[in-house]
């Protein structure tokens, strides 16, 4: 459900008496989502914007730059975000990469295909080339 569309009867629910756990019950919302609605004048237009930096924010351009440079997985960027310290969840980074793929995709700037990579000896020697170039960048 669009937030824009629940804002106005959370506000007024909560104005009748009803507690925050019972809206959000109603709505399918967390109780403090419900909170967050009812209590704040909040401008409808600012509802989907997040109000803090999200954990992969240090790191999207080197996420955006292995996205370009051949085909990935999000199981292997989450993995080499880790080995960097980067504290985040599997799903975030899954998100942001399917996010950036299609916008890649739509720029026509993403390689959809091995197109870069010869074979997967190269393809190998690669990723082991760009694992010693991050070792010696963290240190």
């Amino acid at each position: 459900m669009n937030p824009n569309e629940i804002v106005q009867p959370i506000r007024q629910d909560y104005l009748s008496g009803m507690s925050y756990a019972a809206i959000g019950e109603k709505y399918e919302i967390d109780p403090r989502t419900a909170k967050r609605y009812a209590q704040n004048n909040i401008p409808l237009e600012s509802l989907e914007q997040r109000p803090f930096a999200s954990v992969l924010d240090p790191y999207k351009e080197m996420i955006d730059h292995w996205l370009l440079n051949g085909r990935i997985f999000a199981t292997i960027i989450h993995d080499r975000l880790i080995e960097h310290g980067c504290n985040c969840g599997y799903t975030i980074v899954n998100d942001y990469v399917r996010k950036k793929i299609t916008e890649f995709e739509a720029s026509g700037v993403y390689k959809t295909s091995m197109q870069s990579v010869k074979d997967k000896t190269s393809y190998k020697n690669k990723i082991a080339a760009e694992k010693q170039k991050m070792k010696g960048n963290v240190k």
